[in-house]
């Protein structure tokens, strides 16, 4: 029997900072968001501030789901960094965008798509450490 939720961690870099792809695996309901939850804050609390969640194998998420997504999503931006979602059947995105959340979160076609985004993202937010601020007198 498959089990019914299952996630994997992989990770990628970008101009030495790293970045997470979180795969996620089978139903996001009431009795697993928990570990996705816990499993993303992880990486959160230790210094990941861009995440991008493969949902190509997710058949189910419940509202909780949702709730812990827009959750990080919120945690990781505070932070300076950002969670993309990639791989999205019709059926989660059709119910992303019914919902709006769509408006909210970036959904790329594929990991390459988000890996790619979040490659400029990155960049830009390393430019933006760089520019020296003027002082305003």
């Amino acid at each position: 029997m498959l089990d019914k939720f299952n996630l994997s961690t992989k990770s990628g870099k970008v101009d030495d900072i790293a970045f997470m792809i979180v795969e996620v695996e089978g139903y996001v309901d009431s009795s697993t968001f928990p570990q996705l939850q816990d499993h993303l804050q992880k990486l959160i609390d230790n210094g990941a501030n861009w995440i991008i969640v493969d949902l190509g194998k997710l058949e189910y998420i419940s509202s909780a789901g949702l709730g812990v997504l827009m959750g990080m999503l919120q945690e990781i931006r505070s932070r300076g960094g950002d969670l993309k979602l990639a791989n999205l059947s019709s059926k989660i995105q059709q119910l992303f965008d019914i919902l709006g959340f769509s408006r909210l979160i970036r959904i790329y076609l594929d990991v390459e798509a988000a890996a790619k985004a979040l490659e400029n993202d990155i960049k830009a937010a390393a430019d933006d450490e760089k520019t020296p601020v003027e002082d305003s007198y």
